[in-house]
């Protein structure tokens, strides 16, 4: 499945749109591989993934420097699942 139509299919279901995205876009299999790559704690991906806390400015400028992913893109994902958290304020 290509990125476009996968974050189609993402805006609605998924409230951590953005680091499925990044594994598709990375071709990572897990959270995992996705937190050794960022160097960081896999804890922190799964608050992320379960709606606990957000996506830090910090970590989307890792994941930019990391991946090379602009920033712009970035933050439209991270909008995606700003949006999914307010319609859903008790998380995934």
């Amino acid at each position: 499945m290509n990125a476009q139509r996968y974050l189609g299919l993402a805006a609605d279901a998924r409230p951590h749109t953005l680091l499925d995205h990044v594994l598709l876009r990375q071709q990572l299999k897990n959270d995992a591989e996705l937190s050794r790559a960022l160097q960081l704690a896999p804890s922190s991906l799964s608050k992320i993934r379960h709606g606990r806390t957000g996506v830090s400015a910090e970590l989307m400028l890792r994941v930019h420097e990391v991946f090379e992913i602009p920033i712009a893109e970035l933050k439209r994902l991270d909008a995606i699942h700003q949006q999914y958290l307010q319609r859903h304020p008790q998380g995934a």
